[in-house]
């Protein structure tokens, strides 16, 4: 029979031990965490409480990180899947990606057999989590933790469009279908300007509504102009064309989405930061997956709130057309781009 939630709540002592455990964590203070550790260890079946009705997370979450702190690794993972085991058997799914994060967080820093494909594992489900619930501040940190996984610097992270840079990356899934005849995909990455800021404004259960329309709005147009969604990792996307045409028609036609739905909702106003690029991903499969992915990730992170951003070969691809207009263009280094970079607004 499955326990009632009030039987796990500890007592006051135990809460302040279990917000001691993230100082621990964050000074790496070993004596303090093995203290600590000690003190908590009687209660590890148990919740902490803040207050009379907010609960902050299983004990033995908190004892998983302190024995992290000191190197007890089999201690760490035992405590972790216990930490798991309890917030799926009290139904608390918001509490388990802190879990499965700092659980594979412990896996990368003990670094066996096994350890770096379960951390990914974990940090996958805990982001589907974080984005189902609207969970924005801990699936940043999944991200950061498993950017650092794949050997990505974390500092320089753009937030979800690296994470997705990172995962394409590892995965390569195979374009073939969405490609053009030449062999050419062209990539187009999106995500919200300003989503953390808002979601700390108006909370998650608010956030969450946002970003569901956010992404209803972007679906509706990737299907409209036949473009196909590669990947989706908190509020960015990856999307594929056969056509550059397409792809800058369909970024057109979210923006203006945009629009019309920010006019309908000052408090809410969705600003999307659109990068496109296009490479040969069938001849050039490892030179796809590596520049024209990390490329065109780069020329997202680099566009502002509402604009479009694309590359000088997708211009010179594009131009001919005679329905498409663009800025004069702007040169910059983008981060892991050796050489500098000439991008160009469209207009919309």
């Amino acid at each position: 029979m499955k326990p009632k939630p009030s039987s796990s709540r500890s007592s006051d002592p135990t809460s302040r031990r279990w917000l001691l455990s993230h100082v621990c964590l964050a000074t790496e203070n070993e004596p303090a965490s093995q203290r600590i550790y000690e003190l908590l260890l009687p209660t590890q079946d148990l919740y902490a409480w803040s207050g009379p009705t907010f609960t902050v997370g299983p004990v033995a979450g908190a004892l998983g990180n302190l024995a992290t702190v000191v190197g007890r690794f089999s201690d760490a993972e035992r405590h972790f899947e216990r930490a798991i085991a309890l917030n799926e058997s009290f139904g608390a799914r918001g509490w388990q990606p802190r879990a499965q994060g700092d659980y594979a967080r412990m896996l990368l820093i003990r670094s066996g057999p096994g350890d770096r494909v379960r951390a990914l594992e974990l940090l996958d489900t805990a982001m589907a989590t974080c984005q189902e619930l609207g969970l924005k501040g801990w699936l940043d940190r999944c991200i950061e933790t498993k950017l650092a996984a794949q050997g990505i610097d974390s500092g320089s992270a753009q937030g979800s469009i690296d994470a997705i840079a990172a995962t394409i990356w590892s995965m390569r899934p195979d374009l073939a279908p969405h490609s053009a005849p030449d062999g050419t995909v062209t990539l187009m990455f999106s995500d919200m300007e300003g989503f953390t800021v808002m979601t700390e404004r108006l909370g998650d259960s608010a956030a969450r509504e946002v970003i569901r329309t956010h992404n209803a709005i972007v679906r509706k147009q990737v299907t409209a102009h036949g473009g196909h969604e590669v990947e989706l990792q908190g509020d960015g996307f990856l999307l594929a064309f056969r056509s550059t045409v397409r792809a800058i028609d369909c970024a057109i036609a979210i923006q203006k989405a945009f629009e019309a739905h920010n006019s309908g909702a000052a408090e809410t106003p969705i600003r999307v930061r659109i990068g496109i690029h296009t490479g040969e991903a069938l001849r050039e499969r490892d030179k796809f997956f590596g520049r024209t992915v990390i490329l065109a990730a780069r020329i997202a992170a680099e566009a502002k709130g509402g604009e479009i951003l694309v590359s000088a070969d997708l211009k010179e691809l594009t131009e001919g057309s005679g329905e498409l207009r663009f800025g004069t263009g702007r040169e910059v280094r983008l981060k892991g781009i050796s050489e500098a970079q000439r991008l160009y607004s469209v207009a919309n």
